[in-house]
């Protein structure tokens, strides 16, 4: 049996508290504790409040297209976090370093590195754009995919793209473009990863979703082993 080698993990997963910033209008996280060691002597036990969104996450197809609703059964293209699969959120990675820059990136930009990551059998992509990242301020001015980006990482057979801002979508973007290239070209994304420390370069990601059943997205501890 052949054996996995690694040489450190990097932890590319934004921390989540009280103190993250949230996309405006959704829901910030919160805890209550339900029970305490002081009280029970025996654990202490707690509740938590948030949007999926929060933090470093992966959405589910369901989030931009099919029914939530508790009366519509989720089928086919209705594909929540707990259903998608979990290959693409698995394997070899190639980081693409643009920062800084809050400006679209487009296919012309990086159409030479996806076509030689391609070419060597990589079929994930991160794109690197910020030098630092304040977890507890939500900043409207970001970088995002351009469609014309997102069509060509489907045409190059990607699977998955990852960017360390809110939103693949520019924040005033109305019908999600970007959300839905993506989908159509079958690829999956995660949004909010912390590529501070990270140069450009090939590794191995692990950012597996969490089997929410019910759920439109859902956080993940992504890290990149060396």
């Amino acid at each position: 049996m052949s054996q996995f080698a690694y040489e450190r993990i990097i932890d590319i997963s934004q921390p989540v508290s009280e103190k993250s910033a949230c996309f405006p209008g959704d829901t910030p996280f919160s805890r209550k504790v339900t029970l305490t060691y002081e009280d029970s002597r025996v654990i202490n036990l707690s509740a938590f409040t948030m949007s999926p969104h929060v933090g470093t996450h992966a959405d589910a197809p369901v989030h931009i297209k099919g029914s939530l609703s508790a009366n519509s059964p989720v089928t086919g293209d209705d594909t929540t976090a707990g259903a998608m699969e979990l290959s693409p959120f698995m394997g070899k990675v190639i980081v693409i370093d643009l920062a800084p820059t809050t400006a679209g990136i487009k296919a012309a930009q990086v159409q030479q590195q996806l076509k030689a990551a391609a070419a060597a059998g990589v079929q994930r992509v991160l794109f690197k754009t910020a030098q630092t990242i304040n977890f507890e301020m939500f900043e409207d001015d970001y970088s995002y995919i351009e469609t014309d980006c997102a069509d060509l990482l489907g045409e190059l057979g990607f699977v998955l793209v990852g960017l360390d801002t809110p939103s693949v979508d520019h924040i005033r973007s109305k019908d999600l473009a970007t959300h839905n290239a993506l989908d159509k070209h079958h690829l999956v994304w995660l949004e909010n990863l912390d590529l501070t420390v990270v140069g450009a370069g090939e590794y191995f990601l692990v950012a597996l979703p969490l089997k929410f059943m019910n759920l439109e997205a859902t956080p993940v501890r992504a890290v990149l082993l060396v």
